[in-house]
Order: C-alpha cells, then structure tokens, then sequence
C-alpha cells in the first residue's frame, strides 16, 4: 500500500480521449482491480474542455471533485461533491471550469459509448461529501461510498479506496490492511 500525492509533478500522465470529446483528458491510473473490472482514475481536463455529444456508456462512474467544477447533464458537481453515474446514465451538455481534477472509480469494462439516451438509462446524481453514508450497495454498482471524519489505523474487510479531498491524497488498500496515518475526512469507497 502507498499513498499517491494527487498533486505530485511525479504523476505518469497520459492523455487519453473521452468519447463523445473533441479534445482528450489526462489520466493516471491509481488502480486496476487484476480480477475484476473496476478501476481508480485520476482525471485532469484541461482548460475550456467540453462534450457537446450526448450518449451513455455500460461503465458505472463515481467521481470525487477535488478541484473545479464539472458540468454535466444540468447537473453541477463542485469541489467537496461526488457525481455518481449509474450504468447507461445519459451524458450531455457536459463542460469544466479550469483546473478541473477528479479521482474516478469506474465499474465496468471500458468503451461502449453510444449516442442519444439508452432506452433505460441510469440515475445520475451529485451528493455533498459530508460525514456519513454516501452511497449504499446498488444493482448497478458493487460495494458502497460512505465518508468519514478519519480512519487512521482502521482496516476493512475488503478492498478499498481512499480519497482524502482536503490533502488530495488516495490510497489502495487490500483487504485487512490498516489505514495510513493521515488526519482528516476521507472518502471510503468499498469494493465488496
């Protein structure tokens, strides 16, 4: 387990195209389940980026804002708030505010993005990062997304995520292993 500095200039940017996008994003990848199809992805838009396109993908999203704002489908997510995007979610009019950066947790196998809205579309809603349940478990999604005040010390009985907002740090942490020393609220994103 090491904690990723989210604002380290040692970070192994790529820049990657979002479907539906005329410009690419950049990503680092955090961590990609061997097993499963579930990832963590750091993503920085850059200046002026937008997808006018509308169109769903078969991945499930949740994204924790750490700097910036995203627009999307007349939802606004904002710093200190998580967009979670069920399966088939539609996706318009989606646009950043500069110096836009997110931590994304994908579930599903990448790709399959198809225009206009799927003709049973999933939820997409943005919730305020705030002490608590955050997320429960749902058919679309395994595991679930709660926050807490600190969880130094702590371990879990399964894989999980870590996402401190106000550091802009993230850990990986296999099942069992104790959470590192940082101070703070952390956004807890269980895989199981």
């Amino acid at each position: 387990m090491s904690v990723i500095d989210l604002d380290s200039p040692d970070l192994a940017w790529g820049h990657h195209p979002v479907a539906g996008a005329e410009v690419p994003a950049g990503m680092v990848m955090l961590h990609a389940d061997p097993e499963r199809p579930y990832r963590a992805v750091l993503v920085g838009f850059p200046s002026g980026w937008r997808r006018d396109a509308t169109g769903n993908q078969p991945a499930g999203e949740e994204m924790v804002v750490i700097s910036g704002t995203l627009h999307i489908s007349g939802r606004t997510c904002s710093t200190g708030e998580l967009l979670v995007a069920e399966p088939h979610a539609t996706r318009a009019a989606t646009s950043t505010d500069d110096d836009t950066r997110a931590v994304v947790w994908f579930t599903g196998q990448p790709g399959g993005w198809a225009e206009g809205p799927a003709s049973e579309p999933g939820a997409l809603d943005v919730v305020v990062l705030e002490p608590g349940a955050v997320r429960g478990p749902r058919d679309a999604f395994p595991g679930s997304v709660e926050v807490r005040t600190d969880v130094v010390g702590e371990t879990f009985d399964c894989a999980a995520d870590l996402v401190w907002p106000d550091s802009r740090k993230y850990a990986h942490l296999p099942a069992g292993t104790p959470a590192p020393a940082i101070a703070g609220r952390v956004v807890v994103r269980l895989w199981d």
